[in-house]
């Protein structure tokens, strides 16, 4: 009897360890068909998909290859910043006054609105600003200068499209920014055909000028309505036709030129709204280092732990082009992209990437000549999982199914909320790359990077889910 019991259970162990044997072919056969589809043939795709119990790569395909991250290059960004920065960084903005009350409360001087970098800054936090102001005694003054020189006055990225200038996923950078530097436009139809259409901004402003070309249309007819902010100046062109019964149509972000004085700009709506009299209407860059300024209001940021989080789950570019350069500013005393990059280079041969196959240009991954593999990009998570700020940096990523750019991906699937990973989207480029919790409950990091494909994105990302999947229900 215990010669059976005892072959039973070596049976059992044998097919266990059979069992185990088989999986890493059968998901090796299973990637592969996936990989088989005709429009991967004539392009590029590199896989990798690694233990984070122990360190065994179950699959890589041309993980070596250095290819296009896209978006995925914030991965880098925000590992960086959490790590140079520290969770309880905070950007500061401050009012400075110059001269004296002199009239009661009328300022004979000007305010200085002083940007500290802060990528996050919104017209509420201005609106904040300006009732510290009227609450520090000053009802009236001459006019506003702004202060941006907290970092360099470079506004756009190496190897960034031209085409892209005037939306909002590729605003201008500053050390003075609010709302990203970018409103959005919507237009409604008017009172009767023929009537131009409403136009709101959000946020409000007359920053911007508007010509509205555009009219309402019949009852029922197609809606043409396009609008175009024309590069190089703040020009908003709004032309074709709404229909009649159409309701507000959001018509995307648009960038402005000179964020800093957009930012000044809304500072002074800000202000006169708050009771304050600003004699001057026009803010004007600060060209001179004042005598004696005092803080009449200040603001600080959410703390970096918050902001990194700002940064993946919608995949901003402008939050990441300003970490960039605010490592420059705190690591190496210059806030420009290249000194901050020079430090991330640092911090990635430190996480042991191999950077022979790594390169960067900006923060954001808006330029194509950012280049790295899926290879390091794997090492970059198993660096970030053996990190004190692991939990804040995994928090920070769109989870599958329920936020952020993957929300809407495997969404009321079994996977939904087991993949925390970063997405990367440009023409022809599709990446997603992070951590996944099997349905055996083990811990991956898996890195899927495709270039230059001829099909659809949505196609792309869908055979992403189908990998993704796949190692969710194998491993």
């Amino acid at each position: 009897m215990k010669r059976k019991a005892w072959s039973a259970v070596s049976l059992l162990l044998w097919s266990l360890a059979f069992a185990f044997a088989q999986t890493p072919s059968e998901l090796n056969a299973g990637i592969e068909k996936l990989l088989s589809a005709p429009w991967i043939k004539y392009g590029y795709c590199g896989v990798m998909a690694r233990s984070l119990e122990n360190g065994e790569t179950l699959y890589a395909r041309d993980a070596e290859r250095m290819m296009i991250p896209a978006s995925n290059t914030k991965l880098i960004t925000s590992a960086a910043a959490i790590s140079f920065l520290g969770p309880d960084y905070r950007y500061k903005t401050q009012v400075l006054a110059i001269g004296d009350l002199k009239s009661g409360d009328a300022l004979e001087g000007d305010l200085i609105l002083q940007g500290g970098g802060d990528p996050v800054l919104s017209v509420q936090d201005l609106k904040t600003l300006a009732l510290q102001v009227k609450q520090a005694g000053i009802a009236q003054i001459n006019g506003i200068y702004y202060d941006d020189t907290f970092l360099d006055a470079e506004r756009y990225g190496f190897g960034w499209n031209i085409d892209d200038e005037s939306y909002g996923y590729q605003a201008q950078m500053s050390g003075l920014s609010v709302e990203r530097n970018a409103l959005t436009l919507f237009v409604s139809p008017g009172a009767k055909e023929e009537d131009p259409v409403k136009i709101r901004l959000n946020p409000p402003t007359d920053y911007v000028i508007l010509h509205n070309a555009a009219r309402t249309g019949a009852a029922n007819t197609p809606r043409t309505v396009s609008v175009t902010r024309w590069r190089a100046v703040n020009w908003i062109e709004i032309a074709g036709s709404l229909p009649l019964t159409a309701g507000e149509v959001s018509m995307g972000r648009f960038s402005v030129e000179n964020p800093s004085r957009f930012a000044a700009t809304l500072f002074r709506d800000a202000l006169r709204a708050s009771g304050v009299t600003v004699k001057n209407d026009q803010p004007m860059a600060l060209l001179f280092t004042p005598l004696k300024p005092r803080v009449v209001a200040e603001h600080m940021s959410p703390p970096m732990s918050e902001i990194i989080a700002l940064l993946n789950k919608p995949s901003d570019n402008l939050i990441a082009e300003t970490l960039i350069k605010t490592i420059g500013k705190e690591k190496r005393g210059v806030g420009s992209t290249s000194a901050g990059m020079t430090a991330v280079n640092q911090f990635l041969r430190e996480a042991g990437l191999d950077m022979n196959a790594a390169q960067f240009v900006d923060g954001s991954g808006l330029s194509r000549m950012n280049m790295v593999s899926a290879e390091n990009l794997t090492r970059l998570l198993e660096y970030m999982r053996r990190s004190p700020h692991y939990e804040i940096f995994k928090a920070s990523l769109p989870v599958i199914g329920v936020d952020g750019t993957l929300g809407n991906r495997l969404r009321n699937t079994e996977i939904q909320g087991k993949v925390f990973a970063k997405t990367g989207s440009l023409y022809r480029v599709s990446s997603l790359s992070g951590y996944l919790t099997a349905k055996s409950g083990k811990q991956y990091v898996f890195s899927i990077m495709m270039n230059a494909f001829t099909t659809p994105t949505a196609e792309a990302r869908g055979l992403q889910d189908q990998l993704v999947k796949l190692l969710y229900e194998s491993l």
